[in-house]
């Protein structure tokens, strides 16, 4: 591994509606936290985590993206080299989960073959 911490690197893409979830979801899974109150991500963010998977160290370099309109021009550039992508709705919110099918044409506009996730963040009912 001369100078590497891990085995195989991974870049994963979080996209969808905006307030979904995805920041929610990449901090829950990355830094094992949640907050109740967050601002609008502004173009993109990311955040890396190394898990083990059957002795071999993988490196996820996991890429929040906006969901406005507005910043769409920007976030496509990050699809390269992108080795999966994870589509997130608002079980909540009817209409973003009949935007997965613009957020899959997306993804094949702009990616040859990449893995895809659909998921929703889980809502706590007290």
């Amino acid at each position: 591994m001369a100078g590497k911490d891990y085995n195989h690197l991974f870049k994963l893409l979080i996209i969808g509606d905006s307030n979904v979830g995805k920041s929610s979801l990449l901090l829950r899974f990355a830094d094992n936290s949640f907050s109740g109150s967050y601002i609008t991500t502004i173009g993109v963010d990311f955040k890396i985590r190394t898990v083990d998977i059957d002795g071999e160290r993988v490196k996820l370099q996991i890429w929040d993206t906006a969901g406005q309109e507005r910043f769409r021009t920007i976030t496509s550039t990050y699809y390269r080299n992108t080795h999966g992508v994870i589509i997130v709705y608002d079980v909540t919110n009817p209409e973003s989960f009949v935007n997965v099918k613009r957020w899959l044409n997306e993804i094949s506009q702009n990616c040859d073959s990449v893995c895809k996730i659909l998921g929703e963040p889980v809502v706590l009912m007290l």
